[in-house]
């Protein structure tokens, strides 16, 4: 799945949301009208939830609004981390400086969306 971070880190919201509320997967599947096993799926990230499902995930799981189970959109670089994907170093090819700066936002990209799920 292209997008699987997307669904883990939504899955996971689920997932958290349920059992706060004290639920089994049975009775949060009841809710929405969906099989326990997808909700296991969704919980784990190997399933995709079509728009009407995340309305009816977030109304049955009493959240106030649909966002508090989507994971955080991409965020743009601020001048700081900017900053740290200028390279100096001579000794580093182009083709080098290219792939450490995929690594670097990369590595920011991940740390956003962790900080989303908190």
């Amino acid at each position: 799945m292209a997008n699987e971070p997307i669904y883990k880190t939504f899955g996971k919201a689920l997932a958290a949301r349920r059992r706060t509320l004290g639920w089994t997967q049975s009775d949060l599947a009841g809710r929405v009208g969906m099989s326990r096993a997808s909700i296991a799926n969704i919980e784990n990230g190997r399933q995709s939830v079509l728009l009407h499902y995340v309305y009816a995930l977030a109304s049955a799981l009493e959240c106030s609004k649909v966002a508090d189970l989507l994971p955080a959109p991409p965020r743009t670089l601020n001048q700081e981390d900017s900053d740290m994907l200028i390279l100096s170093d001579e000794d580093v090819t182009p083709i080098g400086k290219s792939q450490i700066r995929n690594l670097i936002e990369n590595a920011l990209a991940q740390r956003g969306s962790k900080k989303a799920g908190s």
